[in-house]
């Protein structure tokens, strides 16, 4: 396992382990024992994937302890646990949305756009003529690519361009201890979505719901990747509905292989850092109904942002904002955001995507198309 896809699980180990503390500081015994899960898992593939030995035996003690807990957990939450999973835990999919973003609002990623529209958007609009020419509706599509790029908004767009509904879901909702819970859970979330006209089901991080299965011993990971790709090859064959499975990535090179093959995920869509009409757009979005000099140049910013994520701009633009609201405060009178504020900024922040992390999915799109 590369430096880059040790740190990224690394980080979502990290979220893995916040969120179960917090959910079981809050009395959610189901979701707390499920996020714990998870995270004992994440940090036993780090303990593995370690080359320090020292290192390893520690990530593996403090999985193990993880897991315990998440244990005693589930052996004091007894009745209790099973009924939060019914009533709102992670077992339950009832809420959900009506997103409103459209792919305009989205910049750039007009290739992906395209693709998604193929898929999804052009057959629900001319079902006719889709059906003429015998292309299908729904199915499965996979985002992947550098982190901050916008798959998630991306995917909120693609409900909102047919206004379907948006069923967001989190591994760890989907996790479960209780023996055969996690594949309920599945089959449950599935189900819903099935029972509305339009619906678009997000997860994001699915690696973590289909590791190798090779690389992963988990009993629970063992039962659960085969019942989603079960659910996926007859998610977009329901006529006269429109299904739409979407998982996102940051590491598609940790996923099963067997969820890659077709009727699974039929489209590969690679998710790239902004070009520079994107960047452009996105310092526009960002910074607009903001007080700005005159001398803003967001034509040379855009040029300037070569290497950075959409989420590396909007914090660029957030802390300019800022910078100028805390002189206001001070000097007692408003004061505009300057281009060399944002440039100052900008030159001090580091891309959070690495050129060696870029290489790997250029290559990794190089083998698998998308």
């Amino acid at each position: 396992m590369g430096t880059e896809a040790m740190r990224i699980l690394f980080d979502r180990f990290r979220r893995e382990k916040e969120d179960g503390l917090s959910a079981l500081r809050r009395g959610e015994k189901a979701r707390a024992r499920a996020a714990l899960l998870s995270a004992s898992d994440s940090l036993f593939r780090l303990a593995k994937g370690s080359g320090d030995p020292a290192l390893a035996r520690r990530r593996s003690e403090s999985a193990r302890k993880l897991l315990d807990l998440a244990r005693r957990i589930e052996a004091k939450g007894g009745e209790r646990a099973r009924e939060e999973d019914e009533d709102g835990g992670p077992g339950s999919f009832r809420v959900r949305e009506r997103p409103r973003v459209r792919f305009a609002d989205v910049a750039g990623l007009e290739d992906a756009k395209e693709e998604i529209r193929l898929k999804l958007v052009y057959p629900f609009l001319h079902p006719e003529r889709a059906e003429r020419y015998g292309i299908g509706r729904g199915g499965g599509i996979l985002l992947y690519g550098p982190p901050g790029t916008g798959k998630t908004m991306l995917a909120k767009a693609t409900a909102g361009e047919i206004e379907a509904e948006f069923f967001t879901v989190k591994p760890s909702e989907i996790l479960s201890k209780w023996v055969g819970e996690a594949e309920k859970n599945v089959e449950r979330l599935f189900e819903e979505a099935r029972s509305c006209e339009r619906s678009v089901i997000f997860i994001d991080e699915i690696e973590a719901l289909t590791p190798r299965r090779s690389e992963n011993r988990s009993t629970v990971m063992a039962r659960v990747v085969p019942q989603i790709l079960a659910e996926i090859e007859g998610f977009g064959s329901d006529r006269g509905t429109a299904l739409l499975f979407i998982g996102a990535t940051n590491e598609p090179w940790a996923l099963d292989p067997a969820i890659l093959r077709p009727g699974r995920f039929d489209e590969k869509v690679y998710v790239p850092l902004p070009d520079l009409a994107a960047r452009r757009r996105i310092l526009e979005m960002n910074l607009d109904g903001k007080p700005l000099a005159p001398g803003v140049d967001l034509d040379r910013l855009a040029g300037r942002l070569d290497g950075m994520s959409g989420a590396d701009i909007r914090n660029i633009c957030r802390k300019a904002a800022s910078g100028a609201f805390l002189d206001s405060i001070r000097g007692g009178e408003d004061r505009s955001i300057r281009m060399e504020d944002i440039e100052g900024i900008a030159e001090s922040t580091r891309p959070s995507v690495a050129p060696e992390t870029l290489r790997r999915f250029e290559n990794y799109r190089a083998k698998v198309g998308g």
